[in-house]
């Protein structure tokens, strides 16, 4: 060991040693890995809380004044930093005390000692500010001034985790450019940088390592320190570099930290919306990224989100190469432990690596651009480009029977059929064709592009009056597939002549009686294609007499549904939520703004409506629900993005008064909204209300989503067919990145295809490259038979329309990354629980079912999960059981209700009609799946309607039942919320070991209530039928 350290000063180093190698492993395996990986799980799903940060301890809003702003975003720097900053503190002092006890501390050559840092940096992986510390103990110590630099550049941009979320968030090009760039600076730049420098700079003089305090080195000496002296001296030498390195780097750390704040607070990045490129923003940009002190990864994330918000391809270049690889802090430590010449060349050189990288990509992405044109369409492309065009333009025997003096109750029971066998867990999870449910894998290159790739909706009802749910899914290749339960869950695929919309692009399909004759007609929204109404005559679907609803002549798409009587009439009204172009756009025009449709006496024709008032917004879901309990139904409006939700109150007369900020009522609601559901969470008889987004932050959330690589996706499909389709869209989807991401140079693989992947390539990639580079005139060039990316491509150029200033100071205020639970407070309004509860975390959030399972008495909830946004993994649906103390345990495991396969929809209703609920899935690029519930626990109730003074199936009404020792349970039946998916309008109430209803209380939706006195024993489904009293 002599050779190697210096005497007496073995037993110190081998003490140092093992500190580094504990702080190193504790710090790995506690906290930069798994963080690392959380933020690779959420990939393209992370969303930034803070201008500096991913994680927000203290929100930063809108109508914060600067300094509030400026003030927060330093806490959440530190907050952000606080552990890396800290590792790099302790392994700094460490690293120098090691350093202390070597003979040599360097090789000769500085590209030798360059290679060495890089070594050592790489596998680090902190942030360019953490990683700072460790080099000025590094330099200190004796390291050359070519090992500091590389190393602490390494360590932020050649961490495995960060390059693998680089590849699957960018173009290659872009990603394999920023790995060439950070190895030259590291190899290459660095040691002739350290060329230019005074021979004194190049290694610390020992003169100033004494000055640290390191111990004296006897080199003629043969004596060996004591074990115990040894440690004393140890920790004595230790704790004194550790003051060296607290004192000189953490007031320069929080320096740098309030000064990134202030630059992202005043120079924020909404200042790049709509920037033409051009040679003094790409210098900016340079300058600016170089200097951020951002964390690890964070480059990766923020530049990837600019890229898909349509950044031009040569300002995300520089960014993606200057962010996170040097920083302010240290320009400050290497001025201050080298030299200012030194700061000053390193940081210069990535400068002026960040403007060529910018201005090469920029000329590379035209070249590839306009050569990509001409493989697609055969013609020669002179791309003009129009300055960023899409963002700067704008239903036995009676039971019972009563009267309440004006209508006559009958109660008639359906008992419920044998329960299903026993399995493993409480449900099976089946590939649905094995029910009859045979609906082929229905997606391909077309596809890949929202609304396409958010799936079709799902919808249970009992259309033709046999007392079973049939289920019917909307089709963008067949239309509709109907399907007719034979009572015990088997079903059989029904021939139903559709007539028109058997060659349209359906999304919803929802079984709901208009003109109340008893009979679920369907209520149909295509893809730019309108919406339709399919009366139902008898029990058959009559498309002779399929009628066109109007919606908004502009509009693209009612992707979210609502019914109820709104005006008390007795028929059912609609709501219609209008999406247009979703996540590549986010912001619409007026052809997004929602609207009622009102019912008039059993004829929806679209005729009859009234606007919603509050700025459009891409909404995903809406939901007519009584949150307040007053009897008329209210309004909530869930929008994807930063269009704010919009809640209202009804009148019952068909008006609507949005809940604004200032009335103290709603704290908050999601910022991207997929569903929104209201239930009796804790059986206190008021509606708690659940608002469902992406949900998950960039740290801990591999602690609560199980995950499956994306690769593995197509696994244990069983259907050959099926299986193959889903693997070749896989095999696409891992090369294929849409729209800013977009990479012109693989637009040769369309000529690989054939048939109809083929064609559908040409004419997806046309509008990527289109949408890419801001010019409407490239829509031209998609061939005249493609006419959904014909539609894709004219939609994004749309003229957006911004909220005001009024409606975003008016509007509930929004959070990100969690989902939110408003739970009704004691003195009125709500208070936010989802946290607490163990709500908060549902990954990218679908559908969301709210229904108590395992019938004991409690609602649980059950979130459908995934997106085809580009991930490198595919998260499982998650299920929540209630406690019933107000707290749920994430139990999806353990139910039975796992599955990896991409999902956005589902539908509950008792398929087999054994007293429980069942689900059944709608996966993106997958066969549908169907989860039998064979749990033999708890009792259970359900009642349905046939009213004849309401709407027929009781859409709106509200049940509440009495039972046990007090116990009380409430439902409200509605027709909406979630996302695309359609429940039986059936009340189902599990029981636990009460096996008789005391008491059921029924508030009609046209007003009024009646109370029904029980027993009313349990293991059957009630029928209630209600009519006009004789007189």
């Amino acid at each position: 060991m002599d050779v190697i350290v210096l005497r007496p000063f073995g037993k110190r180093f081998t003490l140092a040693v093992l500190l580094v190698a504990f702080l190193a492993l504790n710090f790995w395996t506690t906290s930069r890995y798994p963080s690392l990986n959380d933020k690779a799980v959420m990939s393209g799903a992370i969303q930034l809380e803070d201008p500096l940060s991913f994680e927000a301890r203290y929100p930063v809003l809108p109508d914060h004044p600067a300094w509030r702003k400026i003030g927060y975003s330093t806490v959440n720097w530190i907050s952000t930093n606080r552990q890396g900053m800290t590792f790099g503190v302790l392994f700094a002092a460490a690293f120098l005390t090691l350093l202390g006890y070597l003979r040599r501390h360097s090789f000769k050559g500085g590209f030798s000692n360059s290679a060495l840092g890089m070594v050592f940096g790489a596998p680090l992986g902190v942030c360019v500010n953490c990683a700072a510390p460790i080099a000025k103990g590094l330099y200190s110590g004796g390291a050359r001034a070519e090992s500091t630099l590389s190393a602490m550049i390494a360590s932020p941009t050649l961490n495995i985790v960060v390059l693998t979320m680089l590849f699957s968030l960018f173009p290659v090009y872009m990603a394999v450019t920023k790995i060439v760039l950070s190895l030259l600076v590291i190899l290459v730049a660095v040691p002739l940088i350290c060329r230019l420098l005074p021979a004194w700079q190049l290694q610390a003089a020992v003169g100033s390592r004494k000055a640290l305090a390191l111990p004296s080195p006897r080199l003629d000496s043969a004596e060996r320190e004591t074990l115990q002296r040894a440690v004393l001296l140890f920790v004595a030498d230790y704790l004194s570099n550790l003051w060296f390195i607290v004192r000189t780097t953490v007031p320069l750390m929080l320096l740098a930290g309030f000064l990134g704040a202030v630059v992202a607070t005043l120079v924020p990045a909404s200042l790049l919306e709509g920037a033409g490129f051009g040679f003094v923003g790409l210098v900016a940009i340079a300058v600016v990224g170089t200097f951020l002190p951002v964390p690890i990864g964070f480059d990766v994330v923020a530049t990837g989100a600019l890229m898909n918000g349509g950044l031009a391809p040569g300002y995300v270049m520089a960014l993606l190469f200057t962010l996170g690889i040097f920083s302010v802090y240290s320009f400050f430590i290497v001025a201050g432990a080298i030299s200012a010449r030194a700061a000053l060349l390193l940081a210069g050189t990535i400068m002026v690596f960040g403007v060529l990288a910018g201005a090469g990509i920029s000329l590379w992405h035209d070249r590839q651009s306009r050569k990509a044109l001409e493989i697609l369409t055969g013609f020669e492309i002179n791309l003009v480009g129009a300055a960023h065009a899409a963002t700067t333009m704008p239903g036995g025997t009676p039971f019972r029977q009563l009267s309440d003096g004006t209508s006559r109750i009958t109660l008639t029971p359906t008992p419920f059929a044998a329960r299903s066998p026993a399995g493993a867990a409480p449900f099976t999870r089946l590939e649905a064709w094995h029910l009859g449910l045979d609906k082929p894998v229905e997606f391909s290159f077309g596809d890949m592009w929202p609304p396409f790739w958010e799936g079709r909706s799902v919808a249970a009802g009992d259309y033709d009056g046999d007392g079973d749910p049939d289920l019917v899914f909307a089709s963008s290749e067949k239309g509709l597939y109907i399907y007719g339960n034979d009572g015990s869950g088997r079903f059989t695929r029904q021939d139903v002549p559709l007539g028109a919309l058997a060659g349209m692009a359906v999304f919803n399909a929802v079984p709901v009686d208009i003109d109340n004759d008893g009979w679920l007609d369907l209520f149909v929204a295509t893809y730019a294609e309108g919406n339709y109404l399919l009366p139902n005559v008898g029990g058959r679907f009559d498309a002779a007499r399929l009628a066109r609803v109007a919606n908004r002549d502009d509009a693209m798409l009612a992707m979210a549904l609502s019914f109820g009587d709104i005006d008390r009439d007795g028929d059912l009204d609609l709501a219609v939520g209008n999406w247009s172009a979703g996540w590549y756009r986010r912001i619409p025009g007026e052809e997004a703004t929602n609207r009622i449709i009102f019912n008039d006496a059993g004829r929806l024709t679209g005729e009859h409506f009234a606007e919603l008032p509050g700025p459009p917004g891409e909404t995903l879901s809406m939901l007519l629900s009584d949150i307040d309990l007053d009897g008329a139904l209210d309004l909530l409006e869930g929008n994807d993005f930063e269009q704010p939700d919009i809640f209202s109150h009804g009148d019952g007369r068909g008006g609507f008064t949005p809940i604004g900020r200032n009335d103290g009522v709603i704290p908050m609601t999601t910022t991207t909204t997929m569903s929104i559901k209201t239930a009796d969470l804790d059986n206190s008889g008021r509606p708690s209300i659940y608002i469902a987004q992406i949900a998950g932050r960039s740290s801990g959330v591999s602690r609560k989503l199980r995950m499956r690589p994306l690769e593995h996706y197509c696994d244990g499909i069983e259907r050959s067919g099926d299986h193959a389709s889903c693997q070749t869209n896989i095999d696409i989807k891992s090369w294929y990145k849409s729209g800013h991401s977009f990479d012109p140079g693989y637009a040769g693989k369309c000529g690989q295809m054939s048939g109809r992947y083929q064609a559908e390539c040409r004419a997806m990639l046309v509008k990527d490259l289109a949408i890419q580079n801001h010019d409407p005139a490239v829509c031209d060039l998609i061939p005249i038979g493609a006419k959904r990316a014909r539609t894709l491509c004219d939609i994004h150029f749309r003229p957006v329309r911004q909220p005001t200033a009024a409606e975003l100071a008016a509007a509930i205020p929004q959070i990100l990354r969690r989902n939110v639970l408003l739970v009704p407070a004691r003195g009125g309004g709500y208070d936010e629980r989802a946290e607490a509860a163990g709500l908060d975390v549902g990954g990218w959030s679908w559908d969301t079912k709210i229904t108590d399972v395992d019938n004991d008495g409690w609602q649980d909830v059950y979130i459908v999960n995934g997106t085809w946004v580009p991930n490198e993994v595919s998260p499982s649906n998650i299920f929540f059981r209630n406690r019933g103390d107000g707290t749920f345990e994430e139990a999806t495991s353990g139910f039975g209700l796992e599955d990896y396969l991409i999902t956005a929809a589902a539908a509950a209703a008792d398929i087999d009609n054994d007293g429980d609920i069942d689900f059944v899935s709608v996966p993106v690029n997958g066969p549908l799946i169907a989860f039998v519930n064979n749990s033999s626990a708890g009792n259970a109730v359900a009642f349905d309607f046939a009213d004849e003074i309401g709407n027929r199936f009781g859409i709106g009404n509200r049940l509440t039942i009495r039972y046990g020792n007090g116990a009380m349970q409430t439902r409200e039946l509605q027709l909406g919320g979630g996302y695309m998916s359609f429940d039986v309008p059936v009340a189902h109430f599990g029981l636990g070991a009460a096996d008789t209803v005391d008491s059921l209380r029924i508030d009609w939706s046209t007003g009024g209530h009646i109370d029904i006195t029980g027993p009313l024993p349990a293991g059957a489904r009630y029928r209630i039928s209600r009519m006009q009293a004789p007189s």
